[in-house]
């Protein structure tokens, strides 16, 4: 039986739902549903199916964006961090949210800079689409990217400002140092307890370091493009956070990740 519900029945469900895409591991949604596994909550997941209506995502939220999670009636979440906090308060035990205001502004300030817009997965996208529209599929670059029809959607629906696509590959690198820096000391990103963020980083990282195709089983077009990385990236991705990702997934979310 298929893990996902249609669009159609989450609508008209109850409890906690969540509509995803089926067969692309977008981070933003991959963070949510490792949240909602660490907290034992149970969310019936929903994906397009053919007995939806066309666009039955957008019709619901008002745009195409995965995650969308509904709670019972109450007002639709799209955003990471109001997601984190539904998920606090459903689930207290066990906090991935600091009780000290000190480390809580850490943890919202770290999650930005890997969930926000201008952080690591925005800037990241950007870089990805920077490298598809330099493509040349007539025999020029061998870069791998997203196909152009897939390139232009992303591009108009989160926006192409030249100013955010030229720092974008820096802001990455930038981030990754920052985030390096906060493991060389420290078992979690908070010090020595689990916190979201580190579901964030591990999530995340697979725009870099996917998972090996057996545990996370992504359309090839997915994988061909996080798998481009480039040298300068891949030496800012260091054995540090490749190795968090790893703790992560294996302590803590689940594997193969179901898409």
């Amino acid at each position: 039986m298929s893990r996902f519900i249609s669009i159609a029945d989450a609508r008209a469900g109850r409890g906690l739902r969540m509509a995803c895409l089926r067969g692309v591991p977008s981070p933003w949604t991959e963070a949510a549903k490792g949240i909602f596994h660490v907290k034992a909550l149970d969310c019936q997941y929903a994906a397009q199916r053919r007995e939806d209506e066309d666009n039955a995502i957008a019709a619901w939220a008002g745009n195409s964006s995965v995650p969308v999670v509904a709670y019972e009636n109450e007002p639709l979440r799209t955003g990471w961090a109001e997601i984190l906090l539904l998920a606090e308060r459903l689930a207290p035990e066990p906090a991935l949210i600091p009780e000290a205001a000190d480390q809580r502004a850490l943890l919202f300030g770290l999650a930005h800079e890997i969930c926000g817009e201008m952080g690591f997965g925005w800037c990241l996208r950007l870089h990805m689409l920077k490298q598809s529209l330099s493509h040349d599929p007539a025999g020029g670059e061998a870069t791998e990217g997203f196909p152009p029809q897939v390139t232009n959607s992303l591009a108009g629906k989160y926006g192409f400002n030249p100013a955010d696509v030229a720092m974008a590959k820096g802001r990455v690198i930038s981030i990754l140092g920052l985030l390096d820096e906060r493991l060389k000391n420290n078992r979690y990103l908070l010090g020595s307890e689990l916190s979201a963020a580190d579901i964030y980083w591990a999530t995340f990282a697979n725009m870099l370091t996917p998972l090996s195709e057996d545990l996370l089983p992504a359309a090839p077009m997915i994988r061909n493009v996080y798998n481009n990385r480039g040298p300068d990236l891949d030496a800012a991705m260091t054995q540090r956070l490749r190795d968090h990702q790893s703790l992560v997934y294996e302590q803590y979310l689940e594997l193969p990740v179901p898409l």
